[in-house]
């Protein structure tokens, strides 16, 4: 730390030699004071153009545009232009701590930025402007507020960045997943859905369209000609190029007035992802929909079988079924069916080479059946089909046995 402060000192006083008509002096307790013209004491162990202040150990009042300006030449291995090492012990501890603001008065700066960082000259991929690595278990590389809140923000957690408000990105946010917290205990007013989404989806008007370029408000008092002002987007970016899918917010907040959302420069948004929970329940409703149509359905064919049954009580159509007995010794009986306007119906005995041993001509229709004896073949197992003009009704198996 000794070292750290002789470092800084050289550069205070190098700095500041270079301040015209600039004063030197040494108190009597060795604080020492440039650009003073004064004979008291001072307050800090070093100052610049200000008697300083008594909890400030160096202090620097400058009257031009820099405060401290610091430049170095590139050396080879790591290279920094400005090196400080903290060791927390207090309520906060900052490594750099920089102001950059008034709390009264008319404002009179054009931009005003607490920290500057800008990079290059690396091996490409290789360029921060600004970085910040999380050196613990729970906390964040990076960390915003647009609340003015630090010391009272605990992060439970380890996170690259960390930002406790809004953040608003003008161009395209690139993660390979989404997640919103959505545990219940994060939540209050528990219901479910109730009232029907389908109607409220169904009137959601779905337009394609592309985005309007916008540019940067020039500043109060500021010039403020176009050539002046800063475009939000790149125009060569797809962003700009491709069309683009969504809704119109003034349309969607007449229909769900909780998912539009106005911003703090006045414009409306949509909360898209909460859509996702919306569309979910209308396809529910619409799967109740079409089981109740379903069922409707089946009912009404169930109807209409049994009255077209009744109906037509009498109509047969040609079926073949099993012989009884099976197996048998001696006789056995084969049922069948054939419709009225079959012409020509016969049943035909194969064996199980597929030779046909004998043909039974059925002259009858409707219900009717022939009795098959056994006496004039051998054991065995036979096959018999039913022909209906010329067509194969049905082929069943039988077994004789002596």
């Amino acid at each position: 730390m000794k070292n750290f402060k002789k470092i800084l000192t050289i550069l205070f006083v190098s700095s500041c030699f270079s301040v015209a008509n600039a004063q030197l002096m040494v108190d009597e307790t060795g604080k020492t004071g440039l650009g003073i013209e004064t004979t008291g004491s001072l307050n800090s162990q070093l100052t610049v153009n200000s008697l300083g202040e008594s909890n400030v150990t160096m202090y620097l009042n400058s009257q031009d545009f820099t405060g401290l300006k610091i430049n170095r030449t590139s050396q080879s291995g790591s290279s920094y232009g400005l090196y400080i090492t903290n060791h927390p012990s207090g309520f906060e501890n900052h490594g750099v701590y920089s102001r950059n603001t008034i709390s009264t008065g008319t404002r009179t700066a054009y931009s005003s930025y607490g920290v500057t960082g800008i990079a290059g000259g690396a091996n490409n991929g290789y360029n921060f402007g600004v970085a910040g690595f999380l050196d613990d278990v729970y906390g964040a590389g990076v960390f915003g507020s647009s609340v003015g809140i630090l010391g009272n923000v605990s992060v439970t957690g380890k996170y690259a960045g960390f930002f406790h408000g809004d953040v608003y990105l003008t161009g395209s946010l690139n993660v390979p997943t989404l997640v919103s917290p959505s545990d219940y205990r994060l939540k209050s007013d528990i219901k479910s859905v109730s009232s029907s989404c389908l109607d409220k989806v169904m009137d959601m008007n779905i337009v394609e369209f592309k985005y309007k370029q916008r540019e940067f408000e020039a500043a109060e008092g500021a010039e403020a000609s176009r050539e002046k002002r800063a475009p939000w987007y790149d125009e060569e970016s797809a962003f700009m190029k491709n069309k683009h899918y969504g809704f119109i917010a003034q349309e969607l907040q007449k229909i769900y007035p909780d998912l539009v959302v106005e911003g703090e420069d006045g414009y409306l948004g949509v909360n898209y992802l909460e859509i996702i929970p919306l569309l979910v329940r209308s396809v529910q409703e619409l799967n109740v929909k079409l089981e109740q149509q379903s069922n409707g359905i089946v009912k009404k064919a169930a109807t209409r079988s049994t009255d077209e049954e009744a109906t037509n009580i009498d109509a047969i159509v040609s079926a073949l079924y099993q012989n009884t007995p099976n197996p048998f010794t001696e006789s056995t009986l084969i049922r069948c069916d054939v419709a009225d306007e079959v012409v020509k119906a016969d049943l035909y005995i194969y064996n199980m080479n597929g030779e046909q041993i004998t043909e039974y001509t059925i002259t009858e229709r409707g219900k009717t059946s022939i009795t098959i004896n056994g006496g004039s073949l051998n054991a065995g197992m036979y096959l018999y089909a039913l022909i209906a003009d010329g067509q194969v009704i049905d082929t069943k198996r039988m077994i004789l046995t002596k």
